[in-house]
C-alpha cells in the first residue's frame, strides 16, 4: 500500500469528510494552533526590528561620561563637591585609556531668543561644540555639504553644520546653504553642511534637526568662559567591550579631578552596549515565551486529533478486522491511520499558516495616525522568516505523524476474530 496514491487519498478523504462537524471542529485546534504561532513569532520579530532601529546605526560600543555631585569625602574634600571635565582628562584617556577609540566632548551653547539669525529670519536653537566622532556616534545623516573635520577643531575655525529644521528656518526650500553666514549669539559662522537625524539616531544631545554644531575649540574660545564642559562620549576599541571603557575611562577621571573610587554616584555613565545586549536578552526571552504559547496551543490541537482518531478506530473495529482477515499487514493499518491524522492536521495546520501569516502583513497596514489608523512608533514590517516557514511546517508534519501514531498502535492491537464479533 502506498502512502499517498490515489485510491488511498480518496479513502482518506471520504473518511475525513463522512463526519464534517467532527472533521472541522477537530481540525480547528490544529488551525488555532499554527495561526498563534506564526501571528505571535511575526510580531515579536516585529517588535524586535522596531526596537533596534531605534537605536539604528549609533555606535553601541559607546559610553556617555557625565559629571556629578560627589557623595563621598576624598582626599581632604567634602562630599556634594560639583566638578567639571576639562581638556586635561581628554589628553590624559588619549594616554591612558587603552579601550577607548574615539573621545567626543560636547559643549552646550544656549543663547537669548531668537540667537540663530540669517538676514530677516530668525529662530531658537541650542549650539553644540563638538568633535567630529560625534557626528559618527550619532550617526547623523547628511543633507548637503559637508560635516565638521580635524582641521575645523585644530585651527578652531568659526564653522558650522546646522540641522535640517534650523536650515528652513533661516533659507529658502532650495536654496544652497553651504558657503552662507548666519549669526549665533552675534558671532558669524560660515554654514559647511545641512544634516538631519539617521537611521534610529539616539539624539542624546536633542533633535539633530534643531541643532547648531560648531567645532569644540572654537565654541570654548568664543562662549566658554573656562577650559571645563560636562559631557562626554569614548567609544570601545575594535577587541575591547564597552564596559572596559566604562571601568578604564571612569578610573581615570576619578584619579584626576580627586574622587574615590567607591563613589558611584560623582561620574553618571550610560553604557550603550549594555542597554543593546539587555534588549537582545529580553527579545531572546520573548520569542522562546511565544514559541512555548504557539507550540502549546499547537500541541492541545493535536491531542485534539489524536483522541478523535482514537474514537475512529474505536468505530471502525469491524472494518479494521475484516481488513485483518483478508491479508492486511501491520504497516497497511498503520499508514492507513496515520495518513488519515496527517492529511487532517496538514489542512487544518495550512489554513492556519497561510491566514496567520495574511494576518502578520495586515498588521502593517493598520495606521492609526493623523490620516486615521493605529501606528506602533517602535514597529517594523511584520516579519515571517523563510526559517520560521520551515520550522512551522516542520512541526506540522511531524505533529500529524505524532497524532496518528497512538490511535494507529490501538489499531494493531485489534484483532481480527474479535473485531468481527465486536457488535
Amino acid at each position: 500500500m502506498k502512502f499517498f496514491d490515489t485510491d488511498s487519498f480518496e479513502e482518506i478523504w471520504a473518511t475525513i469528510t463522512r463526519n464534517k462537524f467532527r472533521s472541522i471542529a477537530t481540525g480547528f485546534g490544529v488551525f488555532w494552533g499554527l495561526f498563534m504561532l506564526i501571528v505571535l513569532v511575526a510580531v515579536g520579530n516585529k517588535l524586535k526590528q522596531g526596537i533596534m532601529g531605534e537605536i539604528g546605526d549609533i555606535a553601541t560600543n559607546s559610553v556617555f561620561f557625565q559629571p556629578s555631585r560627589t557623595s563621598e569625602a576624598y582626599m581632604g574634600y567634602r562630599k556634594g563637591r560639583y566638578w567639571d571635565f576639562d581638556s586635561r582628562d581628554i589628553e590624559l584617556i588619549r594616554q591612558k585609556a587603552a579601550s577607548v577609540d574615539q573621545i567626543a566632548p560636547v559643549l552646550w551653547s544656549g543663547g537669548a531668543d531668537k540667537n540663530v539669525v540669517r538676514g530677516m529670519k530668525s529662530g531658537s536653537y541650542t549650539g553644540l561644540g563638538v568633535y567630529p566622532a560625534q557626528f559618527e556616534i550619532e550617526a547623523v545623516k547628511i543633507e548637503s555639504g559637508r560635516l565638521l573635520n580635524e582641521v575645523d577643531v585644530e585651527e578652531a575655525r568659526k564653522v558650522c553644520v546646522i540641522g535640517k529644521t534650523v536650515y528652513e528656518t533661516l533659507f529658502a526650500p532650495g536654496e544652497v546653504a553651504e558657503g552662507q553666514y548666519v549669526r549665533f549669539n552675534g558671532i558669524y559662522f560660515q554654514v559647511v553642511g545641512v544634516v538631519s537625524a539617521g537611521t534610529g539616531a539616539m539624539q542624546i544631545m536633542g533633535p539633530v534637526e534643531e541643532l547648531f554644531y560648531m567645532p569644540f575649540s572654537t565654541n570654548q574660545r568664543l562662549f566658554q568662559r573656562s577650559d571645563s564642559f560636562w559631557f562626554l562620549t569614548c567609544t570601545a576599541r575594535e577587541g575591547f567591550s564597552a564596559a572596559q571603557v566604562e571601568t578604564e575611562v571612569g578610573a581615570i577621571i576619578r584619579t584626576a579631578h580627586n574622587i574615590s573610587p567607591t563613589d558611584t554616584s560623582a561620574l553618571w555613565t550610560l553604557n550603550v552596549e549594555r542597554i543593546f545586549n539587555m534588549f537582545r536578552g529580553l527579545f531572546t526571552g520573548v520569542n522562546i515565551l511565544m514559541w512555548i504559547v504557539g507550540l502549546g496551543a499547537l500541541f492541545s490541537g493535536i491531542i485534539g486529533i489524536s483522541n478523535i482518531m482514537l474514537v475512529t478506530v474505536r468505530e471502525r473495529m469491524r472494518e479494521i478486522g475484516v481488513r485483518r482477515a483478508l491479508g492486511a499487514k501491520p504497516w497497511n493499518i498503520i499508514v492507513q491511520v496515520m495518513s488519515e491524522s496527517f492529511v487532517l492536521t496538514a489542512i487544518a495546520g495550512m489554513l492556519g499558516f497561510l491566514v496567520g501569516v495574511a494576518a502578520s502583513l495586515l498588521v502593517d497596514k493598520i495606521n492609526l495616525g493623523p490620516g486615521g489608523g493605529v501606528s506602533i512608533p517602535v514597529a517594523g514590517d511584520p516579519i515571517v522568516s523563510f526559517g520560521l516557514a520551515l520550522t512551522a511546517m516542520g512541526v506540522l508534519m511531524a505533529s500529524g505523524l505524532v497524532a496518528g501514531l497512538l490511535p494507529a498502535m490501538r489499531a494493531l492491537q485489534i484483532k481480527a476474530i474479535d473485531a468481527i464479533r465486536d457488535e
